[in-house]
């Protein structure tokens, strides 16, 4: 869920057609990057929006992480900048897309941030490294989440059958909307579909038991989350991951990464270091 500005009128409703991962599409298209340093960059933050959500969510971020981090912010198709394009509705078309671009990028210590639907799609995408590239992460941070192998909750299992009105009560209870736009038909119009596709997404999706991977962990939680419990959030079983795992819980709801970033950015940056020593 996003609070992006409304679209451009020029922008079409998605036909509902289910898609599929444009293996055509250029990187700059999947992924979008922020730097601050004049250097090369010495460690890469990959981050993943909630369901709904754009790259632009983390526009700002680089200038208040460790200097040398490089912000590369995964913008999926129907999202963001790419709203002419049909959304996906399987974990694996995602992944896959996102490794596809991953590969025109230099390797780089990576840790990896995934916010709600995004903490899903992160975990997966931490594992598929591991199989198909044989590349592992340095950490993981899941933000607004529930664990990977939970049980999905139920709010999010009707997927493609989620009618307007429980969509539009979901976007009222997260506060992930504001008003003007909650009121703009047009804008519903376009953002509804995209929305349905990624709960598509999570109520398909089945975490399989598997080894562990061998990274930091934290869980980042919103104090007054109206989705997402900390008990939901925090039973990480001790074989997902190897490395040392935390739990920081801040103030504010399922945004509260947008709603005060200033403490959340600091501790980011503090892990970030953790992760990845000497980056």
């Amino acid at each position: 869920m996003t609070t992006s500005p409304a679209l451009p009128p020029s922008s079409r409703p998605h036909s509902g057609r289910l898609g599929r991962p444009d293996r055509r599409a250029p990187a700059s298209d999947w992924l979008k990057i922020w730097r601050t340093s004049p250097t090369a960059p010495t460690r890469r933050l990959l981050c993943l929006p909630p369901a709904g959500g754009a790259g632009r969510l983390y526009a700002d971020w680089a200038a208040a992480l460790p200097t040398g981090t490089e912000v590369v912010a995964v913008e999926l198709p129907g999202h963001g900048t790419r709203v002419t394009e049909e959304p996906l509705t399987r974990m694996a078309d995602i992944v896959e897309g996102v490794e596809t671009a991953l590969d025109t990028l230099d390797e780089l210590p990576t840790v990896v941030f995934g916010h709600s639907m995004g903490a899903a799609v992160g975990w997966e995408l931490c594992r598929s490294l591991r199989h198909h590239r044989h590349q592992l992460v340095h950490g993981m941070v899941a933000a607004a989440s529930p664990a990977p192998t939970a049980p999905a909750p139920e709010r999010w299992q009707a997927g493609a059958a989620t009618a307007d009105e429980d969509l539009l009560a979901l976007l009222d209870n997260s506060q992930g909307l504001p008003a003007e736009l909650r009121t703009h038909p047009e804008f519903l119009d376009l953002y509804l579909p995209v929305l349905r596709a990624d709960l598509e997404v999570l109520a398909r999706h089945r975490a399989r038991r598997e080894r562990p991977l061998p990274c930091a962990l934290r869980v980042y939680l919103g104090a007054d989350d109206p989705l997402v419990s900390e008990r939901e959030a925090w039973p990480w079983a001790p074989d997902e991951t190897e490395g040392d795992r935390a739990l920081h819980v801040f103030p504010g709801g399922h945004f509260f990464l947008h709603e005060n970033p200033g403490p959340i950015l600091a501790q980011l940056a503090r892990d970030l270091h953790w992760m990845t020593p000497g980056a």
